[in-house]
């Protein structure tokens, strides 16, 4: 399942946002092959960053709506975000569910799994909470 079907099937239980982190494969840095089509230099500000995002969430499909990590990049740093993962955070402010690490472990499917049964109890749908996640719990 994608995310944005996953996105598309729970949104009216759930807030649902994309993190942009630091670019995984900026022109500048660490670029793979296969990733020719990415031409991205990695932001230096946060302007540049939203704008890259924004890009990349068009490029994308997404309707998800997109947040953006600071320059200190402290999502990426409280949640082990590069180069990309799945996380549910719970009601109560802490990590429901952590997927694995991407590219290897990034399991839409997993995630689509968890999020039916999870939100099949009424008490853990969250629409109408804050609209930035909590830091994750201690």
């Amino acid at each position: 399942m994608s995310l944005e079907k996953i996105y598309q099937t729970w949104k009216d239980k759930a807030e649902f946002f994309v993190i942009y982190i630091r670019e995984a494969h900026p022109t500048d840095g660490w670029m793979l092959p296969g990733n020719e089509k990415i031409q991205v230099q990695d932001p230096t500000t946060l302007e540049e960053r939203r704008a890259v995002a924004g890009r990349c969430m068009k490029d994308l499909g997404f309707s998800i709506p997109p947040l953006v990590d600071d320059m200190n990049d402290a999502a990426n740093l409280a949640y082990a975000g590069w180069p990309e993962r799945l996380y549910v955070i719970g009601k109560d402010g802490k990590i429901a569910y952590a997927g694995g690490m991407g590219p290897m472990h990034f399991s839409p499917n997993e995630c689509a799994a968890f999020l039916k049964e999870y939100l099949s109890n009424p008490d853990n749908c969250s629409v109408g909470a804050a609209a930035t996640p909590p830091a994750p719990a201690r």
